[in-house]
């Protein structure tokens, strides 16, 4: 797990304004606290919890390849450890600090083209530090094409969204898994979607995405 988290940026990152803003003098009445208050409660993501973000190392690639011999690779370009302001509802005053980790991840393969109205193919995962007595719970997101996962970090098996199921034990092209997310129905307009539109995706928390089918049925399992 050490291994892991070296690779995460250890610092806050704010926006450059707010930043300048803390360190003039008199600026007690703005957004964050003055400097002689007392020190605000920061809350981490346990270290059980930092299990979720394993899969995410700077520069490793996911490499998925379809039954027609087609390859796609992902790397991951980006990793961030913020400590992310919060705010009491009727408040302008920070009253504490939760962690953030989050990472982008970068089509990379030769076979993608970005039109020039398109960004590149981004997929990006985000983790957020659970705050004690308030609503702000543990949240692990995971963006995946037009798809946005809720990954059930704190969700029993019975308590799953019902598009959402959990498989013990699962073979996906020439891998075995345990534990794997399935998200089963992810299309939900009726409308004709593009072919390579996402419409289930397979998860762990070990691994990342292990399998993804497209629109079309077209199955893209990890390598």
């Amino acid at each position: 797990m050490k291994t892991m988290l070296s690779t995460w940026l250890r610092r806050p990152v704010l926006p450059t304004a707010l930043a300048a803003g803390l360190l003039l003098p008199g600026c007690g009445s703005g957004l964050f606290p003055e400097p002689e208050s007392q020190e605000l409660p920061v809350y981490q993501v346990s270290q059980a919890e930092q299990v979720w973000a394993t899969p995410y190392r700077l520069g490793e690639e996911w490499r998925f390849r379809n039954a027609a011999g087609y390859e796609r690779r992902y790397q991951v370009k980006g990793l961030a450890d913020q400590q992310l302001p919060g705010i009491a509802l009727g408040s302008q005053r920070v009253q504490y600090y939760r962690q953030g980790l989050s990472a982008r991840l970068e089509r990379v393969d030769s076979g993608y083209v970005a039109r020039p109205d398109q960004d590149k193919y981004l997929a990006t995962f985000s983790m957020k530090a659970a705050v004690p007595k308030t609503t702000e719970l543990l949240t692990v997101e995971l963006t995946w094409g037009p798809s946005r996962l809720q990954l059930p970090a704190t969700a029993q098996p019975a308590a799953l969204p019902a598009d959402v199921r959990l498989l013990p034990t699962a073979t996906l092209g020439t891998r075995q898994y345990q534990n794997v997310w399935e998200y089963t129905s992810l299309l939900t307009s009726a409308a004709r979607v593009p072919a390579g539109a996402v419409r289930q995706v397979y998860y762990t928390k070990e691994n990342g995405v292990v399998r993804f089918v497209e629109a079309n049925g077209t199955v893209w399992d990890r390598q």
